[in-house]
C-alpha cells in the first residue's frame, strides 16, 4: 500500500465504469451459458494447424487480397503470437522489420515513458496506433489479450487512416464474437515472477447471434530482479454480435483494462562530464547494478484505466453493395509518479560548469495526471460494379470524430529521508513527507475532425490494376497550453483543411504474383497530437498558422504466393520524404525542413510444408535530415531507425509435439540530439525457443525461452540522465485447456 500523500492530487475516475462493465460481462456470460445446450469439444490438437499467412487485411477500406494490394502490409497472426508467448504490443512488433520500439525519449525530447513508443521506417508512430481501424489516442502500454491479429501498414497513408501516419500505422484487430463454439483457459508463470491467467470463450446464442468474452489477469514482471518492480493488470472484454436480419448484424464490443503498476522508469546513466569526474566509463552503469531499484517503493506508482465501447453495424444491400459502420467512445486515465534517477550534480552559476558526485539523486520524478477521450463514427460503403470493360471495387466513406486531452501541470513537493544514495545501495524502502501539488489549471485541448473519402480499385483487363484514393479532411484544435515560465495560454486555436491521396499501378502476370509502383502522401496538422507547439506567444501563433507537415512515400514492390498459396513472399523499395517545421535566425517558424528515409525490405510468411511454419523479414534503411536551416543538422540521421533489422520465426510439428525457434536482430539505434549522435545503442540479437506438447485432445503444455543468450542491451534512453535495460533471459511455462 502506497503512502497516502503520494496520490493526494490524483482522482480515480473510472471506478464506476469498471463496475458497470464487469456486471455487463457477467450478464453476457450468463446469457451465453443459458443459450448453449451442448458445447462442442474444442480440440487443442486441431489448433496445431497454424495460420501464419493471412490473405487479406481486416479493414473494409482494403477490398483486394494482400497479394493484390500495392503497398507493404505485415500481418502477425494470432497463431504467431500464441506460439511465441507474446503478451505486449512491443514484443509483438519484434516480428516486423523496419519497426523500432527503442524509446529515445518522449517526442525525441529525452524523457523515457512507459507508453508504447514506436517508429516505422524512421518516423514516429506513437500517435498512429489503431484498434479495428480507429485511432487509439491514449498513451499506455498495450496488452494483447483481446487482440487476434496485428497489422503494420508501412508508408504514408492519410487517405486511408487520416491525419498523421508518415511512416505507417499499427492496427490491432479485436477478438470479436463469431459463429463458433469454444472456450480456452490459459495460465503461465515465468522467471520474472509473472503470473498470467486468461479466458477466451465464444458461444452461439441460438438464432439471435453470438457472444464472446475475454478475461485476463496478470501480476509480476520483475524482469531485472530488483524484487520491487511489479505490473498488475486486469482486463475484461465482452463482445456480442446480433443478427437483425439475414443480411444485417449489429455488434457490440466493450473493453476495460486496469493497470496498477510499480514500474521502474530507468537506471542512472554516466554522461561524459560525470565519467571524467567520477572515473566511470561513459554509458549505462555497470550491469552488476541493473538489479537495483533506483526509486522509492512507497512513492512511485502508475495507474492506468482504459475503457472502449464500440458499436458495429453491417448491412448487405446486395451481393455487391455493403455498408459497414463503427461508432466508438473511449477514455483513458493515467496517473503516475516515477523516479528519474541521475548522478547528483550541481551547476556553478558563474561558469555554468557542472560538478558530479558519486551518488544517485532520487528526487527527480516524472509526474503525470491526464485523461484522453475519443468519440468517433465512421461509415464505409463498399460497391462492386463495372463501367464498360473496367471493374470497380469502390469504397466511399465519411468519418466524424472528437478527441481531447486534459493534462495537469504538477509540482513534486515531497521530501525524501535519504534523497542521495550510493550506486550499490539505493535504499528504495525509505519514507518521505509532502505530496504532489497541482499548478494552476490543467491544459485542455479538444480536436474535431470531419472527413470524406473515396478509394477505388480498377481492374483493367486480366493483368492490370489501378488503385487510387482521395480524402478531404478538416481538423481543428482548440484549448490551452503552458508557455515558458509556466504561463497558461488559453483560447489557442488551429484549423485547416487538407487533402490526402494515393495511387498505385499493378501488373499481375498470373494469379500468384503482383508487381506494382505506388505513391501516397500523409498530412500532419498543427495540434494533431492534441499538444500545441511553441514556447512563446509569437511561436505559438506561427506554429498554428502553418499548413500540415506533409510526407510523400514512393514504393516499388513485388509479391508472390508460393507453394500452392501457402507461403507469401514480398519485396519493396521505398523512399519517404517529410516536410517539417523549421526556424530561421530570428526564431521565426516555417515549413522548410525535410527528413528522408529510404530502403528495401523482404518479408516471408506462411507454411513451407504441412508441418513447418515460417514468418520473417529483413529491412535495410537509411535515414537523413536533408534540409535544416536552424541548427544545420543536415546529414544527421533520424532517431530510432536502425540501418539493418531482421527477424525470423519457425515452428515444426512432430505429432503432438511442436518445436519453435526464432531470432530478432537490429544493427543498433541512434539517439540524435544537439546536432550529434547523442547515444548509440549496440546491435542486438535476441534468440527465442519454444516447445509445446498436447497431453490430450484438450490439454496442452507450452514452454518459451526469450533472450536465451541473456543479451545485455539498452531498450530506452533519456538525455535527462537515465536509461532502461532490455529484459534478460526469461523462461516461461504455460498450460492451455480447451473445454
Amino acid at each position: 500500500m502506497k503512502a497516502q500523500p503520494t496520490k493526494a492530487c490524483f482522482a480515480r475516475r473510472p471506478l464506476a465504469k469498471a463496475i458497470v462493465l464487469g456486471l455487463t460481462a457477467m450478464g453476457l456470460s450468463v446469457q451465453a451459458a443459458e443459450a448453449v445446450k451442448e458445447l462442442q469439444l474444442t480440440e487443442v490438437k486441431d489448433e496445431k494447424q497454424q495460420e501464419y499467412k493471412k490473405d487479406k487485411a481486416s479493414s473494409p477500406k482494403y477490398t483486394t487480397p494482400l497479394l493484390e494490394t500495392p503497398r507493404t502490409i505485415n500481418v502477425i497472426t494470432g497463431d504467431v503470437l500464441k506460439d511465441q508467448g507474446v503478451t505486449s504490443l512491443n514484443d509483438a512488433l519484434r516480428n516486423v522489420s523496419g519497426v523500432s520500439t527503442f524509446g529515445a525519449g518522449e517526442g525525441g525530447g529525452g524523457n523515457i515513458t512507459t507508453n508504447d513508443k514506436i517508429t516505422i521506417r524512421g518516423f514516429s508512430a506513437n500517435n498512429d496506433i489503431y484498434v479495428d481501424g480507429i485511432r487509439d489516442i491514449a498513451g499506455y502500454s498495450r496488452d494483447m489479450f483481446n487482440y487476434e491479429q496485428l497489422e503494420v501498414t508501412k508508408g504514408a497513408g492519410s487517405s486511408i487512416s487520416g491525419k498523421g501516419s508518415a511512416g505507417g500505422t499499427i492496427n490491432l484487430v479485436t477478438k470479436r464474437a463469431k459463429d463458433d463454439e469454444f472456450s480456452v483457459m490459459e495460465a503461465s508463470y515465468d522467471e520474472a515472477e509473472r503470473l498470467r491467467l486468461t479466458l477466451d470463450g465464444n458461444t452461439q446464442l441460438g438464432s439471435v447471434g453470438n457472444g464472446r468474452i475475454n478475461l485476463m489477469f496478470t501480476e509480476g514482471g520483475d524482469t531485472l530482479g530488483n524484487d520491487i518492480e511489479n505490473y498488475r493488470t486486469l482486463g475484461v472484454a465482452p463482445s456480442a454480435n446480433f443478427k437483425l436480419a439475414e443480411r444485417t448484424s449489429l455488434g457490440l464490443d466493450l473493453f476495460y483494462m486496469e493497470q496498477d503498476n510499480n514500474p521502474l522508469l530507468g537506471l542512472p546513466w554516466v554522461n561524459e562530464d560525470a565519467a571524467a569526474q567520477l572515473n566511470r566509463p561513459v554509458g549505462p552503469i555497470d550491469s552488476q547494478y541493473w538489479s537495483n531499484y533506483y526509486g522509492v517503493a512507497a512513492r512511485d506508482f502508475e495507474k492506468v484505466d482504459t475503457l472502449m465501447a464500440t458499436l458495429v453495424f453491417d448491412h448487405e444491400f446486395s451481393d455487391s453493395v455493403r455498408l459497414i459502420g463503427q461508432t466508438r467512445f473511449a477514455e483513458n486515465d493515467k496517473q503516475s509518479t516515477l523516479a528519474r534517477p541521475i548522478f547528483k550534480n550541481s551547476r556553478d552559476p558563474k561558469t555554468g560548469v557542472r560538478s558530479y558526485e558519486d551518488l544517485i539523486d532520487l528526487t527527480f520524478t516524472q509526474n503525470i495526471d491526464q485523461t484522453s477521450k475519443l468519440a468517433l463514427t465512421q461509415w464505409d460503403l463498399q460497391s462492386n460494379f463495372s463501367t464498360g470493360a473496367i471493374g470497380h471495387q469502390l469504397v466511399t466513406g465519411v468519418e466524424l470524430y472528437q478527441e481531447s486531452l486534459e493534462k495537469q501541470l504538477l509540482s513534486d513537493k515531497r521530501v525524501l529521508d535519504t534523497p542521495y544514495v550510493p550506486l550499490d545501495k539505493p535504499a528504495p524502502h525509505q519514507s518521505f513527507t509532502g505530496q504532489v501539488e497541482i499548478i494552476g489549471k490543467p491544459t485542455e485541448v479538444t480536436g474535431k475532425g470531419a472527413a470524406i473519402y473515396a478509394l477505388d480499385t480498377l481492374s483493367l483487363g486480366e493483368h492490370w490494376q489501378i488503385d487510387g484514393g482521395v480524402r478531404v479532411e478538416n481538423y481543428s484544435a482548440e484549448g490551452s497550453t503552458y508557455l515558458s515560465g509556466n504561463v497558461l495560454k488559453e483560447g489557442v486555436k488551429a484549423d485547416d483543411n487538407f487533402f490526402s491521396w494515393n495511387l498505385g499501378v499493378s501488373y499481375q502476370p498470373n494469379a500468384y504474383s503482383n508487381y506494382y509502383v505506388a505513391v501516397a502522401n500523409a498530412q500532419d496538422p498543427a495540434g494533431g497530437n492534441l499538444v500545441f507547439s511553441g514556447r512563446t506567444d509569437s511561436q505559438l501563433e506561427q506554429y498554428n498558422s502553418l499548413k500540415p507537415q506533409e510526407s510523400t512515400n514512393y514504393e516499388v514492390g513485388a509479391k508472390w504466393d508460393l507453394l500452392e498459396r501457402r507461403l507469401q513472399l514480398t519485396s519493396a523499395a521505398f523512399l519517404t520524404r517529410k516536410t517539417v517545421t523549421d526556424t530561421n535566425d530570428k526564431g521565426d517558424v516555417f515549413l522548410g525542413g525535410e527528413q528522408e528515409a529510404k530502403g528495401i525490405e523482404l518479408n516471408l510468411s506462411g507454411a513451407l510444408s504441412d508441418d513447418l511454419n515460417l514468418i520473417g523479414g529483413y529491412t535495410w534503411q537509411e535515414t537523413e535530415v536533408t534540409k535544416d536551416f536552424s541548427l544545420d543538422t543536415t546529414g544527421n540521421g533520424l532517431t530510432a531507425a536502425p540501418e539493418h533489422s531482421a527477424s525470423v520465426w519457425l515452428t515444426y510439428d512432430i505429432d503432438a509435439l511442436t518445436l519453435g525457434s526464432g531470432v530478432q536482430y537490429n544493427s543498433g539505434n541512434i539517439f540524435w540530439r544537439q546536432n550529434r549522435a547523442f547515444f548509440e545503442a549496440d546491435s542486438v540479437y535476441l534468440l527465442s525457443l519454444m516447445a509445446s506438447y498436447s497431453l490430450s485432445d484438450n490439454l496442452m503444455l507450452q514452454f518459451n525461452a526469450d533472450n536465451l543468450t541473456d543479451e545485455e542491451y539498452v531498450s530506452d534512453y533519456s538525455a535527462r540522465g537515465h536509461f532502461r535495460p532490455g529484459a534478460g533471459r526469461n523462461l516461461k511455462l504455460g498450460v492451455r485447456y480447451a473445454f
